[in-house]
Parts: structure tokens; sequence; C-alpha cells
């Protein structure tokens, strides 16, 4: 509302704002009213002043206005303020680091071993290649950019499930984004390799866990709010997961459907309020059942 020219009544001032936008705000209750307002400064401080003649009404609608403000439930935090816990994300970079060391030792065998095929894992029912394909990489390149975005998902997925559930939960998300483009390429001689399965595996969980946390609360639960964190969970998806000409290797289906995995997983988790009801020890054990997994899929594959 454009500043109505000034009134040849006397102005009463009705609130004193330290900062404008307040002032502005309160005077949009005024507006409402279909009463002109006008805002002044005076020193440091913003009036609100309106015609002497409403001044009674408009201080019993911004008295309203304060109350219901003060009602309003506070804005939910959607990243845990608490400390991230830092030593599952260095004990995650070393395994990922030992398991590309074992690679190179053991040649083209550990590869052939471990790739996820399609065709081995959909009508030979090898399903640990699903697991084993996530400690596979091309080359240095291919390790480092997945350690990179890897962690970086990883380190807000903690605060929302815990460090043992989350790392849980990605290796999960991982495995079954490639059970799932296994089968989308059934019958054909597709191989995949890599963790940004379970990188975009994290990136769903956090994405499911947002908007569950968006949901929860009266004060977010608009649309805007809603699709924001989905649109910014895509947007990721595609700028990170598609690749270039440069990079036509890239198994976007696989990226998707890691991502697709990991949005029920953690919308449930958060919704469930997993992590207040995963004690300290739980979430030990299912860190340690992360990498039992891992280990367990890697015997089988050498059986």
């Amino acid at each position: 509302m454009s500043e109505p020219t000034k009134s040849k009544l006397p102005l009463a001032e009705v609130g004193r704002y330290r900062r404008l936008a307040d002032a502005r705000e309160r005077g949009l209750v005024a507006a409402a009213k279909d009463v002109p307002h006008w805002i002044e400064r005076d020193g440091d401080e913003w009036l609100l002043l309106v015609e002497e003649p409403q001044r009674e009404a408009i201080l019993a609608e911004l008295r309203a206005f304060e109350t219901e403000e003060k009602a309003r439930p506070a804005a939910a935090k959607f990243l845990p303020a608490e400390k991230i816990e830092t030593l599952s994300l260095y004990v995650a970079a070393w395994l990922m680091a030992g398991f590309f060391l074992a690679q190179n030792l053991a040649g083209d065998a550990w590869m052939e071993r471990g790739e996820a095929l399609s065709d081995a894992i959909v009508r030979r029912g090898e399903w640990w290649r699903t697991l084993t394909a996530l400690t596979l990489h091309g080359d240095v390149a291919h390790v480092g950019a997945n350690l990179a975005t890897g962690l970086l998902f990883a380190a807000f997925v903690i605060p929302h499930l815990g460090s043992g559930l989350a790392w849980l939960c990605i290796v999960l998300s991982g495995a079954l984004g490639n059970a799932v483009n296994a089968w989308g390429y059934r019958g054909e001689a597709h191989a995949s390799i890599g963790a940004s399965t379970a990188v975009f595996g994290a990136l769903g969980i956090l994405v499911g866990a947002e908007f569950v946390v968006r949901l929860s609360s009266a004060h977010t639960r608009s649309r805007w709010q809603l699709v924001l964190p989905i649109g910014a969970g895509l947007a990721l998806l595609a700028y990170l997961g598609i690749g270039d000409e440069e990079h036509k290797n890239i198994d976007f289906m696989a990226h998707l459907w890691g991502f697709v995995a990991g949005l029920p997983i953690g919308g449930a988790c958060r919704g469930l309020k997993a992590k207040e009801r995963t004690p300290r020890r739980a979430q030990r054990l299912c860190a340690l059942a992360a990498v039992a997994l891992l280990g367990a899929a890697w015997v089988m594959a050498w059986r």
C-alpha cells in the first residue's frame, strides 16, 4: 500500500518499532481495516501513525494481532541445532578409501565379482551386487566426487536420524536404488558401479525428512513450504546426477532410483521420530550393521 496523502486531521501514534519491516507489517493491520496510516522515522525508531479518531480501534486491532503472533507456533528447525557427530564421517571416508585400495590391488576380479550387473541381480538372484557395487569406483576422480558429495549430504542427514541410523539408511537406499535400477535394465547387459546411488539416496533421505518436518508444523504447512525441499532436491539431482558430454557413462537412472528410494526412508524415520526413539547403543549397532552389510555382501561375492 502506498503512503496516503497527509491527513487534515491530527495524527496519533499507535506503535513504535526498531525495524521498518515491523512497522510496515503492523501498518497492514490498519490497511486491512481501510484505515489510512503513516510511517515516520523518529531517531532510531519508526512510528506508526493513524488519524486521531481511528486510534482506539487500531490499537485494539494491533493488540489482537500481537496476541495472535505470540500464540503462533515457532517455525520448525529444519536442521537441528545440535553439533554434527563427525566421527562417522571420518570412518566412512576411510572405509571408502580402503575399498578403493582393495579394488586396485585385486584387479579386474574385484570388479567382476562386485559390479551391479542387471542380469546377475535379476535373473541369477545375486542380490549382494546391489551392495558391493556401492564400494567400487572407476578412478580417483570418481571416488573423490562421491566422497565429497556423499559426506556433505550425510552431514545434513545425521542431525535428523542420528549417525548410526543415518548410515544404515544411506546404505539401504543405495542398495534398493541399485536393485530397482537392475530391474529396469533386466534382459540387458547393464553394469553399474559407484557409491553415487547411495549418495543420492542420502539426498532423498534429507528431502523426505525435511518434507515431514514442514508437514508436521502448522507454521510451515503451506503449499510452497512443502514444495521447497522437493524442488531443491530435484534441482541438486539434476545438477549433480545427470552429467554432461564429458561424462556420458554416468548412470543417471541409478542416481534417480537412489534418490527415490531415500525419500520414503527419510520421511518415515522422521515421522516416526526414529532418532529420538533410538538410544546411543542402538545407534552404534546401526552403524555396525551398515558396515556388516557391505562386508557380508563381499563375502557372498567371493564365495
